[in-house]
């Protein structure tokens, strides 16, 4: 029996986490085959905490996206009849008042501190159903056990490719005529906008491949991570409306390269789900011992953009800035950190989680410990020659030049 059917005619509590949408959701998507719904947000313990250098776990910029993100959610259960509640510890749940037949649902999530949390609120209900919905790839048709998941991308692209299988939305939201300018906020919306302005009125999705290397603006990427990240359109959701788009234009290598880039993500969604503690561990998933030199003032330097490296400290600018890096920057900052700096590639994951409004657990300490040569890399050292980079990516210096004048 799948959740829709399990929890008709049910009363439900719902707790979100990174599901924050209300279309494509197992829940809300039907929430008028219910006996009754109300749903809750648990704010993350680490709102009002510091790392050992000082710096917020969740800074500013995260924060503004996450509250955005959550107030649009809010406004649009409201239109539903529905009513959400804000909670900012585990202990405020006494205040909810549960009855012994409302059953909780909850989206799954595989992060260590995600799975404590949940073990804590867990104990407060009496019945629960797990959703597991943040991954394109269908869970329950791997063709492999969970232990046995492919430590190499491309093996393990290429079985679930082939044997496995993807989800299917619930529900697919509704396109506007028009979109909105971009505009990088949290919610919903804003997420639909920007798919109906990439895929639909630019056709950006086309040229894809040959962009999603720069640097500079807003059009060379999707940018739906952050959107992605918080739950405000769903893998399934884009890869539905690749199809679609694929159906009314073209198919081409850079319309599957997205396709494939979800896989990237998946890759590092199960390889958190197989490696769980040693994510973020100094010596990764494959135990390999390095010594970092670890001198703060040096860190704090990558950290503010002042290394004296004309590519690292234009992207560490932008980063505090809006929150917000392209992949070739992220690939070359972790670089420069690590295997420049000497500094441990966790301080360097920390920053990002603290920084990136797209930050996601998997996604963030995966690549890490891929640059840092403790991950998922099958080559035994992957170093970035930031001025060859520099000369390939940004010839003209217009990247630089925007975030260093």
């Amino acid at each position: 029996m799948n959740v829709v059917e399990e929890i008709k005619n049910k009363k439900i509590i719902h707790w979100f986490r990174n599901d924050q949408r209300v279309s494509d959701h197992e829940i809300i998507s039907v929430h008028h085959t219910l006996k009754s719904i109300r749903c809750f947000y648990l704010m993350d313990a680490k709102w009002s905490e510091n790392h050992q250098l000082g710096f917020p776990l969740i800074g500013e910029k995260r924060k503004q996206f996450i509250q955005e993100s959550i107030q649009e959610l809010k406004n649009d259960l409201e239109k539903l009849g529905i009513d959400l509640t804000i909670i900012h510890n585990s202990s405020e749940l006494k205040e909810l008042q549960v009855d012994d037949d409302e059953i909780l649902t909850y989206q799954k999530l595989f992060g260590t501190e995600e799975i404590k949390i949940e073990q804590t609120i867990l104990s407060s209900f009496a019945n629960s159903i797990a959703i597991d919905n943040f991954t394109l790839t269908d869970n329950l048709t791997l063709p492999f056990e969970l232990d046995k998941t492919p430590n190499v991308f491309s093996s393990f692209r290429k079985k679930v490719e082939k044997y496995g299988s993807f989800q299917n939305p619930i529900t697919l939201p509704d396109i506007p005529e028009v979109s909105q300018p971009y505009v990088m906020s949290g919610g919903e919306q804003h997420a639909i906008h920007r798919l109906k302005y990439y895929f639909y009125e630019q056709k950006l999705l086309s040229i894809y491949k040959e962009t999603r290397n720069g640097m500079l603006g807003t059009d060379f990427s999707s940018r739906f991570s952050p959107w992605l990240s918080n739950g405000n359109i769903s893998a399934r959701t884009i890869y539905a409306f690749i199809k679609d788009y694929e159906e009314k234009f073209e198919s081409n290598s850079s319309t599957y390269w997205l396709i494939f880039e979800l896989l990237w993500r998946d890759f590092f969604q199960f390889q958190l789900r197989k490696y769980g503690s040693l994510f973020f561990q100094k010596n990764g998933i494959n135990g390999k011992s390095i010594a970092y030199r670890n001198h703060e003032d040096t860190f704090w330097n990558w950290a503010n953009g002042t290394t004296g490296d004309d590519l690292v400290d234009a992207n560490m600018i932008e980063l505090k800035t809006t929150g917000w890096m392209s992949n070739r920057g992220r690939q070359n900052v972790a670089s420069y950190l690590v295997h420049d700096l000497n500094i441990n590639w966790r301080w360097g994951a920390a920053w990002m989680e603290s920084q990136l409004i797209d930050y996601d657990p998997a996604s963030n300490w995966g690549n890490w410990m891929y640059i840092a040569g403790v991950g998922n890399d099958p080559r035994p050292f992957r170093k970035f020659n930031t001025k060859g980079q520099a000369e390939r990516y940004d010839s003209e210096g217009n990247y630089r030049n925007k975030w260093l004048k």
